[in-house]
């Protein structure tokens, strides 16, 4: 175990040479329950930074490889993630699988959207556990990641090298801004459904 750190390090290090590429590779390793030195937002500042033209690019190579990264550890919780989530703290693991049986999409979207230390991989792992639909899993993964690589692919293409302060400087309110964002649409998207299920009530002649 001592051992493994430098390795991985230098495999993310020979894959940031590789651009793009390299940055897709990084964000389906680091997805599949193993963490590279940095991860893919470090990279997509840089990449961003170094070539705005391309930040695009960057952004949608991380979004894929990311949520390819994702389907695996899925894969691993439908097929048998209930002894991978048995090592962890019962109460959290309960309080995610509530989150994920009242409305998996929506906590699947945010918990990508979190920065660390936000149990994102237990989420992803009771997704699959609880049977949750590739597609629905698919879209909620590409959808939070792309809200979070287009931003971060913004601030490096804009402010390059003060990227990376800025970021740590304010992420706690730009993730209370992008989760006020996220609750909005919840409630718009109920709002409807409300209106019908509230019954007409009569009217005296």
């Amino acid at each position: 175990m001592i051992r493994k750190a430098p390795v991985l390090n230098r495999l993310s290090e020979y894959l940031l040479v590789m651009g793009i590429p390299g940055l897709l590779a990084i964000s389906f390793i680091d997805s599949a329950a193993v963490p590279l030195a940095g991860g893919p937002d470090a990279i997509i500042l840089l990449l961003s930074w170094k070539h705005p033209g391309l930040s695009f690019l960057v952004v949608l190579a991380a979004t894929a490889g990311s949520t390819l990264g994702c389907l695996v550890l899925y894969s691993i919780g439908r097929k048998g993630g209930e002894k991978g989530l048995s090592r962890f703290n019962p109460d959290t693991v309960a309080r995610i699988e509530r989150k994920m049986q009242k409305n998996g999409f929506w906590a699947v979207m945010v918990a990508v959207l979190a920065p660390p230390p936000f149990p994102t991989k237990l989420f992803v792992l009771a997704a699959g556990v609880l049977q949750t639909g590739k597609v629905r899993f698919s879209a909620a993964v590409s959808t939070g990641r792309l809200i979070r690589y287009s931003f971060l692919g913004y601030l490096g293409a804009r402010y390059g090298d003060r990227a990376a302060p800025i970021l740590k400087d304010h992420y706690p309110e730009i993730l209370i801004i992008l989760l006020g964002c996220i609750l909005l649409i919840i409630l718009f998207r109920r709002l409807p459904s409300r209106k019908k299920a509230t019954p007409p009530t009569d009217v005296a002649d």
